[in-house]
């Protein structure tokens, strides 16, 4: 599996890095793409186990959060801090109407859960992508930061696994994942975010400690939702959340470790910046 992962890379990569570096509109349309493959893998994946989610509703509460996010900081009128929290209200009355039209109770808790939970938080991540891009004068650096450090995480994690893993560090959520490629993948992960922020020159304005301490976190918060992943796929008794990415599986697959790591990286950096 390791040639049809690095020509896949080869072909992705420049893409990604393109898109990052020229931000604005590109970005977005890139993280836009990005989203629509991964809620369409997410209603493929929960109704084939019989959730029978409506894909309409799942892809408004994905779109709407995502737009909500990223235009929120923008501040286009005195209520565009709220516009998120209106979304929402909004998105919740349309789901229960949406069921109390349908007049079948049983197993319309679990349905609204299942529409709104992940996909709103698939389109939280990766809203959040797209404002650490944005923050001012640092957005392109730090942005190049997560990708890069993700990726030596999960490709340590993934071939020092391989190599050397023998014992499971959670069998019946991922069954490919061993203890050593979590070491290795932390090990990586730690060095890969302090060398990164070396390079880009991001160590020259936050003090070298708070890059130390962000450097123990992100790759233990970058691991676990690679695992947060796995469990959705493994409720719904999928190995791969789809095939378009040759080696890799589907865009779930390819960017669950940004779903809790990006709101945790752009909060982090914000703050920091802002003192």
């Amino acid at each position: 599996m390791l040639l049809p992962r690095i020509l896949t890379a080869i072909f992705g990569i420049p893409i990604v890095l393109i898109c990052i570096y020229y931000g604005n509109v590109l970005f977005l349309i890139f993280l836009f793409i990005v989203l629509l493959f991964m809620l369409r893998e997410f209603i493929h994946m929960v109704n084939k186990v019989g959730y029978e989610v409506s894909p309409i509703i799942v892809y408004l509460v994905g779109l709407i959060t995502f737009f909500s996010i990223v235009f929120e900081p923008l501040q286009f009128s005195k209520m565009s801090l709220q516009i998120t929290s209106i979304n929402f209200t909004l998105l919740f009355l349309i789901m229960f109407l949406t069921e109390i039209i349908k007049q079948k109770p049983l197993g319309s808790v679990g349905r609204i859960s299942v529409t709104f939970a992940i996909p709103m938080f698939l389109a939280w991540s990766l809203a959040h992508m797209f404002l650490i891009r944005d923050i001012k004068n640092y957005g392109m650096k730090l942005t190049y930061i997560l990708f890069f450090t993700i990726w030596i995480i999960d490709n340590a994690a993934y071939i020092f696994g391989t190599v050397f893993g023998k014992k499971k560090i959670a069998s019946v959520i991922s069954p490919k994942k061993t203890i050593a490629g979590f070491i290795f993948g932390y090990i990586f992960g730690f060095l890969g975010f302090l060398f990164l922020s070396r390079i880009f020159l991001i160590d020259k304005v936050i003090s070298y400690r708070s890059l130390i301490v962000f450097a123990i976190i992100l790759p233990f918060v970058c691991m676990i939702s690679d695992l947060s992943e796995s469990l959705i796929k493994r409720d719904c008794g999928f190995k791969d959340s789809d095939q378009l990415l040759v080696g890799h599986g589907g865009m779930l697959d390819r960017f669950d470790s940004f779903i809790f790591s990006s709101p945790l990286f752009y909060y982090f950096f914000k703050i920091i910046l802002s003192k």
